[in-house]
């Protein structure tokens, strides 16, 4: 069953989409094409939550009656944004870089729906500390082919998660979207049983 408005989320990632179908929500996808690079002196936290305020505003923009989803995921170490690697040289670049130490990811989502005066932003962060890896590790991973489109190389809900050794707060941020943060905003809107059914059961 669908929530009081109609739901969709401005983001193509495979991740996000599973994580708002577990829920048992309705919802359906455009994919928001905004430029993703820092601005300068722009902090991880700031980039975050600008990127995903601008990639809810510009769907929201053609449906203003909608609620729109908006996020942005940025995997930071020592204050520096590790992006998706542009290829292996890269993506080995970034696995030696966070091997065997901690660093935090940080995702921000950003909830507009115009028509309703709806603007709500909000950033997660999480710190996650990868095992100390082999160069013959690195390049296992790296073949697997999935650190190819991730944000600092690594996927925690895939094969990725053999390289994890400990989570400090939110999973679901490290996965793309902070469930438990966005539940709360979606039940500040529209009431503590919004995700549930007449008969109490989940959406």
């Amino acid at each position: 069953m669908p929530l009081p408005l109609r739901l969709i989320l401005a983001s193509g990632s495979p991740r996000r989409k599973a994580l708002l179908e577990d829920l048992g929500l309705d919802f359906d996808i455009q994919i928001a094409n905004v430029d993703e690079c820092p601005l300068p002196g722009e902090n991880p936290e700031a980039h975050c939550v600008r990127l995903a305020v601008e990639k809810s505003e510009a769907i929201a923009a053609s449906h203003p009656d909608a609620l729109t989803l908006g996020a942005d995921t940025a995997v930071v170490v020592d204050q520096a944004i590790l992006g998706k690697p542009a290829d292996k040289a890269e993506a080995r670049r970034m696995l030696t870089t966070i091997s065997g130490r901690w660093h935090t990811v940080v995702t921000a989502f950003a909830l507009r729906c115009p028509e309703k005066g709806i603007e709500i932003e909000r950033a997660v962060k999480s710190d996650v500390f990868i095992r100390k890896l082999s160069d013959a590790q690195v390049r296992w991973y790296i073949e697997t082919g999935e650190p190819m489109d991730k944000a600092g190389a690594y996927a925690i809900q895939g094969v990725g998660a053999s390289l994890v050794r400990e989570v400090k707060g939110s999973y679901t941020c490290v996965v793309g979207l902070p469930l438990a943060e966005t539940v709360e905003e979606l039940e500040a809107l529209f009431g503590p049983a919004c995700l549930f059914d007449r008969a109490g059961k989940r959406k």
